[in-house]
């Protein structure tokens, strides 16, 4: 039995959490991706991959809870705020690389 949640006197901060984690993932992976010293690290390939990879993860685990885990909620709105976090996560990644490498 899983225990039961507390509301909080922030509205949607569930949302807020989920944005900020997934978008943590992108940015720490594409930033060690971006560190590395390899031929052909100039590309945003891998950052997208990154940004599609946390994407999906994210609908896989509502997914799971829809249909795997008992007592456990599917929100839509969780995978919304998955996918936003991922895609400012992305374009912080972005907007940090290019800096750099104009330094």
């Amino acid at each position: 039995m899983l225990p039961k949640e507390e509301k909080t006197f922030i509205p949607n901060l569930d949302k807020l959490i989920h944005a900020t984690l997934f978008g943590s993932f992108v940015f720490l992976w594409s930033i060690y991706y971006a560190t590395r010293k390899e031929k052909n690290n100039h590309s945003n390939s891998r950052f997208v991959l990154i940004l599609i990879i946390a994407c999906l993860y994210g609908v896989a685990t509502e997914l799971m809870q829809k249909y795997l885990i008992p007592n456990r909620d599917y929100d839509i709105f969780d995978i919304m705020a998955d996918s936003i976090g991922a895609v400012l996560g992305f374009l912080i990644v972005l907007l940090t690389v290019k800096w750099f490498r104009t330094t």
